[in-house]
């Protein structure tokens, strides 16, 4: 493969001055009045002739800057960056555009910029305001253009042209829904035809479905960099919370005055083998020790949770609500074993909870919450918690 874009060790800083003075003071007397803010640090990575490459991230992670260092309209304080081809942009809205010129001159202008000659500006001209649906309003001045106008023009031109890279930052999240089907259409083609497309954008969707692979940027460094499904699990995980305590569960001590207590828990596959990532639609089995002292009346029984990390409770059961007793395994010694066949959820971040329990299901004695953190993979095009048999008639 041909790499089209290299970023090595690239960093941008912005230094903030609350005024005039502020300026003043560091650039005439020397004194530090400024506040720095790394918008970058050390980012390195390629992107491949033909690909198209996701970036991901939380606002002010650096996305646009790095975007903007990409098409050269801000350059990097530190690092290189090496692009290949031909760029076209659309970045936030209106960028690029002058707004005293009509839309027919800032076609003109923005190709212009691009390095073509005015003749081959000249040749898709119809073209773009055709795609645009614009043809009334070509020879008005943009400012007074709607947002969802400036979008339609805006694509139109970063599309129009024979350009080897498409940078896309966010903007088609304006517009109705007729034009944001026309604008895929015409980036699927794009993508088709061998051009590299670097797509920034929130629509995770989107980001798995268009793209190969995708970047993960977190406060201005990259957290993650792969398989565009993989990275968009990752920070979908991110996003619904804080990452499952991975902290040892086991040999949890009781309490003053404990009748039973979670001894340990032991999450593993069919081979019996402890892991901690399964693809969907494996097997898991959940063993749990517990004791229970000889005083403890009635039948004794272990409760079970499935929670995703951002705290949706996915499904409980408990070995007295499906009527089972717990193996004894010697003197106030207990196990449960609980068998998943063929899990359906999908992918995400979950942990177990785990609490004895009596028969009746109306006391947890002893809780265990984040028992044996795990992750779930999957590949597939489904969304949601777990995938649901159905058929289309």
């Amino acid at each position: 493969m041909t790499t089209i874009i290299e970023v090595t060790d690239l960093s941008k800083i912005y230094r903030l001055f609350r005024g005039p003075r502020a300026l003043f003071k560091e650039l005439i007397l020397g004194l530090p009045s400024h506040t720095r803010i790394d918008a970058l640090k050390g980012l390195a990575f390629q992107v491949q002739k033909g690909e198209a490459f996701g970036i991901v991230g939380d606002n002010g992670a650096g996305k646009t800057t790095l975007l903007k260092i990409l098409t050269g309209t801000t350059f990097p304080t530190s690092g290189t960056v090496s692009v290949n081809g031909s760029v076209s942009a659309l970045l936030e809205l209106g960028a690029g555009f002058h707004p005293e010129f009509s839309g027919r001159q800032n076609i003109y202008f923005n190709g212009a910029v691009m390095g073509l000659s005015r003749e081959e500006i000249r040749s898709r001209e119809e073209q773009i305001i055709n795609f645009s649906e614009l043809a009334r309003f070509i020879d008005e001045p943009v400012k007074t253009y709607s947002s969802g106008m400036y979008v339609r023009l805006g694509f139109s031109i970063a599309t129009g042209f024979d350009s080897k890279i498409l940078i896309i930052d966010e903007a088609l999240a304006v517009g109705d829904q007729r034009f944001q089907k026309k604008c895929t259409d015409r980036i699927l083609a794009f993508k088709r035809s061998g051009g590299t497309i670097l797509f920034c954008s929130h629509n995770l969707h989107q980001v798995r479905t268009l793209c190969d692979r995708a970047l993960w940027l977190h406060g201005g460094e990259v957290r993650s960099h792969g398989d565009a499904s993989e990275v968009v699990d990752q920070y979908t995980h991110y996003s619904r919370g804080e990452e499952v305590d991975q902290g040892d569960s086991r040999n949890i001590s009781p309490g003053q005055e404990s009748l039973c207590w979670i001894e340990n828990v032991r999450l593993v596959d069919r081979s019996g083998v402890e892991r901690d990532r399964f693809d969907s639609g494996e097997d898991l089995i959940l063993e749990v020790h517990a004791h229970f002292d000889n005083g403890f009346e009635g039948l004794p029984g272990i409760g079970v949770s499935i929670v995703r990390n951002d705290g949706i409770e996915v499904y409980t059961t408990s070995s007295t609500m499906d009527q089972r007793e717990l193996t004894r395994k010697g003197p106030e010694k207990y196990l449960g074993k609980i068998e998943f066949v063929n899990l359906p959820l999908l992918s995400g971040q979950y942990y177990f909870n785990v609490v004895t329990t009596d028969q009746e299901n109306m006391q947890a004695y002893s809780l265990v919450e984040k028992a044996e953190p795990f992750r779930i993979s999957d590949a597939g095009p489904d969304f949601g918690l777990v995938r649901l048999p159905h058929r289309w008639d």
